[in-house]
């Protein structure tokens, strides 16, 4: 009788472009499901990124592929550099099979995108998750061979109850309450305000709270500038009653966010979605010239669903901040919104687990009947 060799551990290949906001989820996957000892892991994606660099930093084996760029605009390029995915798509089934991949998952971006259709092609699994309410062009792709595709906001897809494109809400990664002691909020004595603006078009965002920050003397600032925005540091480091943060690390940024009343924001959705679990009301304020206008669209989503504010950056910034603060003066919260924190990765394991399940099963069935037929030849 023929048996089915099996490995005892899945190999996870991890991938995805290049901004906190979606390392941090892939991030979230590995920190949740390492837990299980079911999986190994592989990262993927260019060379010199902040992908190796956080790879690195969490020893997970780095796999380094290049890519082609999708430009939704007239290039030259456009006409020569698809012809490169063909290479790069034998890059990655090369990378799947010596390293032994059962699973790609992925967030976004055109470097994801030759390694899901060698996965495909090798008739791997292939997971995807969206963080926006609107999907760009990679993304769009990768739908369509992907065996599951996991969103964080509705959409009519997930009305459909396909089995296959599934309302996962935002992966949230596990390292944000690692050490979180208790859940106890003390009310605030002053208002509690933290401007979390991290990319390099959040300049209008520090100008106007510069500007605000002598007329609300009631108010305690936490102000997280990230790299893109060291320039403020000192001027904002001039005021009293104003902490200043070059950056904050995961597994600090719960102390926080736990005493944070309210937050004026970007339109990111893993802050997003953080904030709404430390319940903190969000003030926010979406890029006008965000691609297919997503920023926008994400943050009406929170602004009908969890009563956040939004302001736009043509509007007088400083002054409506300023109303905002002051209609809020008295705000104070006083619990956090911890349960559903796990749910997505739950969902996404159950979804996994099942999918091998299945998978074994039927190799398992597949055997069986050739044990049958080899007994019937004897």
């Amino acid at each position: 009788m023929t048996h089915l060799r099996k490995k005892e551990k899945k190999v996870i290949a991890l991938t995805g472009w290049s901004t906190w906001w979606h390392i941090f989820p892939l991030l979230s996957v590995f920190n949740y499901l390492k837990e299980e000892k079911k999986y190994d892991f592989f990262w993927v994606w260019e060379i010199d990124s902040l992908e190796e660099e956080t790879a690195r930093k969490n020893k997970i084996p780095f796999i380094d592929i290049p890519a082609w760029k999708i430009r939704r605009y007239y290039d030259v390029r456009n006409f020569y550099e698809p012809l490169k995915n063909l290479s790069w798509i034998a890059f990655g089934i090369y990378y799947i099979l010596k390293n032994k991949i059962d699973i790609i998952f992925s967030k976004w971006w055109y470097v994801a995108l030759p390694l899901c259709i060698a996965a495909f092609i090798l008739r791997k699994k292939i997971y995807i998750h969206e963080s926006d309410t609107v999907s760009w062009i990679a993304n769009r792709i990768i739908w369509k061979i992907a065996t599951k595709v996991f969103y964080t906001f509705p959409n009519e897809k997930t009305l459909m109850e396909d089995g296959k494109h599934i309302l996962s809400w935002q992966i949230l990664n596990p390292e944000l309450l690692d050490n979180v002691d208790n859940l106890d909020v003390a009310e605030n004595e002053k208002l509690s305000v933290m401007i979390m603006a991290w990319s390099q078009w959040s300049t209008t965002i520090f100008e106007a709270m510069l500007n605000v920050l002598n007329h609300v003397e009631w108010i305690d600032f936490q102000v997280i500038l990230w790299e893109k925005n060291m320039h403020f540091r000192e001027d904002f480091k001039k005021t009293p009653g104003i902490m200043v943060h070059d950056f904050i690390t995961q597994k600090r940024l719960w102390k926080i966010l736990k005493q944070v009343d309210i937050a004026i924001t970007r339109w990111w959705a893993t802050s997003l979605w953080e904030l709404n679990m430390f319940w903190i009301h969000s003030i926010i304020i979406p890029l006008e010239w965000s691609a297919w206008d997503h920023q926008n669209k994400n943050a009406m989503y929170f602004n009908e669903k969890f009563w956040s504010d939004v302001i736009y950056e043509n509007d007088d910034l400083e002054v409506e901040i300023y109303k905002k603060l002051q209609a809020y003066k008295n705000l104070r919260k006083s619990w956090l919104n911890l349960n559903w924190f796990f749910k997505p990765l739950q969902i996404i394991e159950k979804e996994m687990n099942e999918d091998l399940e299945e998978n074994i099963e039927s190799n398992n069935n597949h055997v069986e009947n050739k044990s049958i037929i080899d007994d019937d030849e004897v």
